[in-house]
């Protein structure tokens, strides 16, 4: 019985040799990954908004570049949608810098600035209904303030799908600040209260009027943030820009708007 069972046995081992089972000699390297890529540049609009309310009779010109009404936010969003657009996060656009993702055909950004109460009213539930996503840039100090948003309606906004980024604790000129403990406090310091009251990593900046002096860029990088926005206008985003990417404010034309998110080039 003993010498059957090892005759069996080598019989299988000699079968599955022939295979290349039993011959580690044979066995294939191991792959070495491909090296990471990391891309240099993209084409990404950015676009910027400030209020979304109806229009207001006899207000002034300031008030007329800042704010669009709901329905022209509405016909914005048909048109992104009807052209095929996909709207992306500032996190995803620091991945895909970063060679960690793809990026879809055709990404756009919304982004939102200064905490208005309007923005939750009005164009908050055209995003959901038109299921994109966008990013609020909040100054700490004016939540829960008159005409802002609260607390509680930017923690229900970021669990909706919506981006929460940083725009400073008190939404200074960045650039008429001495004071280095008084620059970090607005940025670090605006970064830590969102991330300790929303319960999340705050990653994204946007630089209050557009401003990006070298030491409010260099404090930026140091607090941790992925990304932030500028006001300078154009749509070719690089990889060496990631600290100020460039933006376009939105204006009463949605003929301008198909220009800017259409544009090819700066």
């Amino acid at each position: 019985m003993g010498i059957g069972v090892h005759s069996y046995s080598f019989s299988l081992k000699t079968q599955f040799a022939g295979a290349g089972m039993w011959d580690l000699q044979k066995e294939e390297p191991a792959t070495a990954p491909a090296p990471l890529v990391k891309p240099e540049s993209a084409i990404i609009p950015i676009v910027t908004y400030h209020s979304i309310r109806p229009h207001i009779e006899g207000e002034s010109e300031e008030q007329e570049r800042f704010d669009i009404t709901p329905e022209l936010l509405k016909d914005q969003l048909e048109y992104l949608k009807k052209e095929g657009f996909t709207t992306i996060s500032f996190d995803k656009l620091a991945d895909y810098f970063d060679g960690k993702t793809s990026l879809p055909e055709k990404p756009i950004i919304l982004s939102f600035d200064d905490s208005w109460k309007n923005q939750y009213v009005y164009a908050f539930p055209l995003l959901k209904e038109y299921s994109v996503t966008a990013t609020f840039f909040v100054f700490t100090n004016s939540l829960d303030k008159k005409n802002h948003l609260t607390w509680d309606e930017t923690r229900e906004m970021q669990k909706a799908g919506m981006e929460i980024g940083s725009h400073t604790k008190f939404h200074p000129y960045l650039d008429d600040i001495t004071d280095p403990i008084e620059l970090k406090t607005e940025i670090a310091g605006s970064k830590n209260i969102l991330e300790e009251s929303i319960g999340i990593a705050i990653t994204s900046f946007a630089y209050p009027f557009g401003e990006h002096a070298l030491a409010s860029i260099d404090e930026v990088r140091r607090a941790g943030y992925r990304t932030a926005r500028s006001l300078r206008a154009g749509v070719v985003q690089k990889r060496e820009d990631l600290f100020t990417l460039r933006s376009f404010l939105t204006t009463d034309s949605l003929e301008n708007f198909k220009r800017m998110v259409n544009r090819k080039e700066n």
